[in-house]
């Protein structure tokens, strides 16, 4: 008993020690873990790009801290899951050991569920390149003039317009025909129809001036009193005209003085779904009316005379037309909720 103070000196000594070394084998660290959505289908998607991990603090032995925490993830519950904004909270972290202490460091993440849709959207072109000498392009014609397009709603809605790749008018001294083949689109963006290609149609004319009869290529056809449910699919889109002029005249100032039209007058029946009178293609003939510049000139003939018209229903101003009916329409109660399995796949 003498000692007993510097055997109890010693003993708290090799105490702090022991709890030291322990200590030492405990590791606290903070890290990103991935997050894991569940796969989407049926025209869903994950709107932008959702966030990638989310923070925990892990508490355990060195060891098994620094190996496990790799294959550690945060997985996104797919009940919780809803179309358009969702702000959720992570239930579930998996890949985490017995032993090892995990605590979330944010409540919820926040990312959007949306669905796919259609628009459609005008094609256009650009030229460059110079003509040969006493040549004018007096027109063009771009077929189909605009194209459907499909995918995710974000990014079919910020297109407006596809432009096609540049023609070179370098040197040409006639009018042409050309197939161009549609650009790729921004990835989950589609074409529908299966479309592939565009032709363009070049007018390019003679800037000698001449009488006597000449025969003009070239003309827009239009269509007259189109249906806004209907979009009119002509055999010719351009006409040729041969006239007759005592006075000398450029063909660009024919082409630019004359319209050529067909009447477009079938209508679509949106309750019933049906093209009337006929979903038929139409055979109409081809009428041209002249500016007052050209009251002088004489229209021999009208080549071709008659065109053919089928009629192809827009399927997108429908589905717009139906999203913009009266809420009053539709009862609440007797409409059911979709289940997320219903809309998501697991």
């Amino acid at each position: 008993m003498k000692n007993w103070k510097a055997k109890l000196a010693s003993f708290l000594i090799a105490s702090l020690f022991y709890l030291n070394l322990q200590n030492s084998k405990i590791l606290t660290k903070n890290i990103n873990v991935p997050i894991e959505y569940p796969k989407l289908e049926n025209g869903l998607y994950y709107a932008q790009t959702p966030e990638k991990t989310f923070p925990i603090r892990v508490e355990g032995l060195r060891e098994i801290v620094n190996y496990y925490s790799q294959f550690m993830k945060a997985v996104v519950d797919i009940e919780d899951l809803k179309l358009g904004e969702n702000e959720v909270s992570i239930k579930k972290i998996v890949g985490v050991p017995s032993g090892i202490k995990v605590t979330k460091l944010k409540k919820t993440i926040l990312f959007t569920v949306e669905g796919s849709t259609t628009k459609l959207v005008p094609l256009e072109i650009n030229f460059d390149g110079e003509l040969s000498a006493n040549f004018e392009k007096v027109s063009y014609l771009i077929r189909p003039s605009k194209i459907t397009i499909s995918g995710k709603q974000s990014d079919v809605e910020r297109m407006n317009k596809i432009v096609l790749p540049t023609i070179s008018l370098q040197d040409q001294s006639e009018s042409f025909v050309r197939k161009i083949k549609i650009p790729d689109l921004p990835k989950g963006v589609y074409v529908s129809g299966g479309i592939k290609e565009a032709i363009v149609s070049v007018t390019i004319s003679s800037l000698a001036i001449k009488a006597g009869e000449q025969l003009i290529s070239g003309i827009p056809l239009k269509c007259i009193g189109t249906n806004q449910y209907l979009e009119p699919e002509l055999s010719e889109e351009q006409v040729a005209i041969k006239i007759f002029s005592r006075t000398p005249l450029k063909s660009s100032s024919v082409i630019n003085g004359i319209d050529a039209t067909v009447p477009c007058n079938h209508s679509y029946d949106p309750i019933k779904k049906k093209i009337i009178p006929t979903d038929q293609p139409v055979v109409t003939k081809v009428r041209v009316s002249r500016s007052r510049d050209l009251k002088n000139i004489e229209i021999l003939q009208i080549i071709p005379e008659k065109v053919t018209i089928g009629y192809r229903v827009k399927t997108e101003q429908i589905n717009l037309n139906d999203d913009e009916t009266e809420p009053t329409e539709i009862d609440p109660s007797t409409t059911p909720i979709p289940e997320p399995s219903d809309l998501l796949d697991k």
